[in-house]
């Protein structure tokens, strides 16, 4: 495993950005502040309730007792951990599992960051843990991540009418999967 500022780096992802467990560390640089920022959390429920330094501390240490559950953090070669990608609700019975992105650090934002972690949490998802079905939810009105699920080859599976409160009004949730034999056709 390479090192890169003194962590082992799970997987480099280009030049600038790599993937790598979730430390301690990380909750005290910016990650609680994330939380904060209405515009990185508009599309999920982190901005609403502010979690404090012990429950972010509690989350941490839950990750590795959690085996339906994977954290990477999302790092910049000079900026440090600027987001998170996980697995969660892992079955290894139905052999699917959710993922989820928060890229915290704005000024990564459009920078292809998200689209290369989420190619590789998918590789690894199905490759190493030999997963049949990754998923997502997203809020219909979220064009971002509505555009990447489609980029990397994720197709609608349905729609949650009237699913979320955002911003005063309802929002429908579209859901969107991926195969692991669509998954491997496309590479």
């Amino acid at each position: 495993m390479e090192q890169s500022g003194g962590f082992k780096m799970i997987y480099r992802l280009d030049e600038n950005y790599f993937v790598r467990s979730l430390n301690e560390n990380d909750l005290s640089g910016t990650y609680s502040s994330w939380f904060e920022n209405q515009k990185v959390c508009r599309y999920n429920s982190h901005g609403k309730f502010f979690p404090t330094t012990k429950e972010l501390l509690n989350y941490y240490q839950s990750i590795n007792k959690n085996k339906e559950l994977i954290v990477w953090a999302i790092c910049h070669e000079k900026d440090g951990h600027i987001g998170n990608i996980s697995l969660q609700d892992i079955s290894f019975i139905d052999r699917r599992a959710q993922f989820a992105i928060l890229l915290g650090e704005e000024k990564h934002w459009r920078c292809g960051v998200s689209s290369l972690a989420i190619n590789k949490l998918l590789e690894h998802g199905f490759q190493k843990l030999h997963l049949e079905k990754i998923y997502c939810g997203t809020a219909a009105n979220n064009e971002g991540m509505i555009a990447i699920a489609k980029k990397i080859g994720m197709r609608e599976e349905g729609r949650r009418i009237q699913h979320l409160w955002l911003e005063g009004k309802w929002e429908d949730v579209i859901e969107f999967a991926i195969l692991r034999k669509e998954w491997l056709s496309g590479k």
